[in-house]
């Protein structure tokens, strides 16, 4: 086997387990949380985004889903009193989504402990190794959004 082989084959592999991994927590948090994983991924794309609040216009291009499955998802968000939809003052035909402060407990409960520890985790990394770990998850995420991009996604 040539040099580095042996080991890009173990990235391969791991990177395969930790879409499982990740795919079953996030399974393990809807269900508690009473929405199924495209709600729990639409609410915490909201949560992230750097624009608040976001729209469903803007939540539908970041997801790469329909405007129905958006509608969907907001109605269940809302359903399990996670967000409120509110008209956008400034233009009465857009809606802007808010998320409940007393729910907040709720949606971070999950997260909070998994954060902390990876958060440890984390700091048992030198900067060469964050680093190291920065780029391969932004090159891993380019290739995915141009896999998309040049097969019809958005």
């Amino acid at each position: 086997m040539p040099p580095g082989q042996r080991e890009r084959v173990e990235v391969v592999k791991l990177r395969f387990m930790l879409g499982v991994k990740l795919a079953a927590f996030n399974q393990f948090v809807a269900t508690r949380l009473g929405l199924n994983v495209t709600d729990l991924k639409c609410l915490e794309v909201a949560w992230y985004d750097e624009v608040q609040p976001v729209t469903p216009g803007r939540l539908s291009k970041l997801m790469g889903l329909s405007p129905g499955t958006i509608t969907t998802s907001m109605k269940n968000l809302e359903k399990a009193g996670l967000i409120k939809r509110e008209t956008d003052p400034t233009d009465r035909r857009r809606i802007l989504l808010r998320f409940m402060p007393s729910r907040r407990m709720a949606i971070t409960g999950y997260f909070e402990a998994v954060n902390r520890n990876l958060a440890d985790f984390d700091e048992t990394l030198d900067s060469d190794e964050l680093e190291s770990v920065r780029k391969y998850l932004t090159g891993l995420m380019k290739v995915l959004d141009e896999f998309m991009e040049e097969h019809g996604g958005e």
